[in-house]
């Protein structure tokens, strides 16, 4: 099959944060400007010009939105990409070419587009997780469009998705990642506010972030969520049968003091 009937990559968002359109679609055309596949922006009822723009009516929540948006894919995989992250560098069409080929060839459910978390097991370029794994299903990255809608339940937000979801899909095989980085990123909103770190990332290369739409997070909140960050990046580096066997340990100690 041809690549551009294999896969849609999907920028999905909704109305209310419609001002992170510009400078999103700016960036991805920047970094990524010979891109062969078909784009589409999710949507409530906005559209953006230039980008086919599927619309899912009324903001009901992130889930039964993104349903909605998936019975109008028409490839049987899709890339989905979160609005509130920015590439910060070239992107590598000929990497992101042969992960999707390696999909495709071992009838992939969903792909990570970096190590995180640490696979079960390592096949070349490429990791596998093994049945159970914890956060074996994240939004950003590769997905069987079949998988994702069996996956996704109506109420949901993107967190309870990645955990939610991953207890869901612990019984299936075909969670892969890749071994290198795919996508340079930042991410840029958290809780609806702008980090600090991408507020002066897109100030510094002349991404036309409007921050008269939405708060840039102040020095004291942006600290504590780097903190949590480094936390949360820390751990999830630990293979997640150990990090399951310590908390169990802790749960213990604290129960039994």
């Amino acid at each position: 099959m041809k690549k551009d009937t294999d896969l849609t990559i999907l920028f999905l968002s909704c109305d209310a944060y419609s001002d992170l359109w510009k400078p999103l679609f700016y960036s991805f055309q920047k970094y990524w400007k010979d891109c062969p596949y078909p784009l589409r922006l999710g949507s409530n009822t906005k559209g953006f010009p230039d980008i086919e723009t599927i619309l899912s009516g009324p903001d009901t929540d992130w889930s039964t939105s993104l349903l909605a948006i998936l019975k109008k894919i028409e490839t049987p995989y899709v890339f989905l990409w979160l609005d509130d992250i920015f590439p910060t560098d070239k992107i590598d069409g000929r990497s992101f070419s042969q992960a999707l080929d390696f999909v495709i060839k071992h009838k992939a459910k969903h792909m990570h587009i970096e190590p995180k978390p640490v696979p079960d097991a390592v096949m070349g370029n490429y990791g596998m997780y093994q049945k159970g794994a914890p956060y074996r299903s994240v939004t950003f990255g590769f997905w069987e469009v079949e998988e994702l809608e069996t996956l996704l339940i109506p109420g949901e937000n993107p967190w309870n998705f990645e955990i939610l979801g991953s207890y869901r899909s612990s019984y299936s095989d075909g969670y892969y990642c890749t071994m290198k980085k795919l996508i340079p990123r930042i991410h840029v909103v958290e809780k609806g506010k702008i980090f600090r770190d991408a507020y002066d990332y897109c100030v510094r290369h002349g991404i036309p972030l409007d921050i008269s739409k939405r708060s840039v997070l102040e020095r004291g909140s942006f600290l504590k969520s780097q903190i949590q960050k480094i936390y949360f990046n820390t751990i999830i580096k630990i293979p997640w049968k150990y990090r399951v066997r310590f908390m169990g340990m802790l749960r213990k100690l604290v129960i039994s003091y």
